[in-house]
């Protein structure tokens, strides 16, 4: 099943404005595609950037959250990843 992508305006649109709801939707999506294997995950989202902060195992992981975030927003500009490997 090929990844929906979505611009930031059209997610903001879709979900709100909440910047909380659009982060909660971008972390459902990142758990999905990472199959689960970033722990402790958490997304922050805001006007100017999306942060990705949690722990994982691999950089295969960590790259794989990376990348779902960049195909559902149509590649931010703005995207921090804080995930650590350990």
């Amino acid at each position: 099943m090929p990844l929906q992508t979505f611009s930031t305006d059209t997610l903001r649109s879709a979900l709100g404005n909440n910047p909380q709801e659009l982060a909660q939707f971008i972390e459902g999506h990142v758990n999905r595609v990472a199959n689960g294997r970033i722990r402790d995950l958490h997304v922050v989202y805001s006007e100017d950037r999306i942060v990705l902060q949690g722990r994982s195992r691999t950089y295969h992981a960590k790259q794989l959250a990376h990348q779902a975030v960049l195909d559902l927003t149509d590649g931010h500009p703005l995207l921090a990843n804080q995930i650590v490997v350990t």
